[in-house]
């Protein structure tokens, strides 16, 4: 299964910290499921060593609880990390074989679909780990091509597709790259997932 869905949901990521630092704030999460793919994008607050640290403490639980269940495990992950300075997650799962989205997000955290619509996911406000109303469950149906883009508010959330023409038919790899080079502010940390549904 794992060789199709990684045929039917190509992605990549790419993170970068900010100007000054060699370590980053930001974090991915990707993970097999067993009909899809589970991927989480993390920003922690502030930057640098600290903010780094606790993203490992973030990837260890997600890479080992990610499921469909996206609403309650942002529940259970705001539990995990009560007491720590706390962060903007997104986490989504996508369902290789009918190309359904789930997800939920807290804090400045952004997903949005690229194809023959454009479509964004609302992140409500709030921080993992310090203050969260109960997550609110949403989803999306991918369409065969559509490219899903996920970043943390280390990318400028202004450009479009006409900013950037080739976001529908560049490869994942060089998608995540570009935004973050391209939209990145250099006084924050950056992080970017790019999926694309080839159903």
């Amino acid at each position: 299964m794992d060789l199709i869905v990684d045929k039917l949901l190509e992605h990549s990521s790419r993170i970068r910290p900010c100007r000054g630092e060699r370590q980053s704030g930001d974090a991915v999460v990707i993970r097999s499921l067993e009909q899809g793919l589970f991927v989480a994008i993390v920003d922690v607050l502030g930057h640098g060593p600290e903010a780094h640290e606790l993203t490992h403490v973030i990837d260890a639980y997600l890479a080992r609880y990610g499921s469909s269940d996206v609403s309650g495990l942002m529940t259970r992950l705001h539990q995990h990390l009560k007491g720590s300075r706390g962060a903007a997650v997104g986490l989504c799962a996508i369902d290789a074989t009918t190309g359904r989205i789930d997800y939920a997000g807290i804090g400045n955290t952004t997903l949005r679909r690229f194809g023959k619509t454009e479509t964004r996911l609302v992140s409500q406000d709030g921080v993992i780990g310090q203050n969260m109303r109960t997550p609110l469950h949403q989803t999306l149906q991918l369409e065969p091509g559509d490219l899903l883009v996920l970043y943390t508010d280390g990318v400028s959330d202004r450009f479009t597709s006409e900013d950037y023409p080739g976001v529908l038919h560049h490869p994942p790899e060089e998608v995540a790259s570009n935004i973050v080079q391209r939209f990145g502010k250099d006084y924050d940390d950056a992080a970017c997932i790019a999926v694309r549904y080839n159903a």
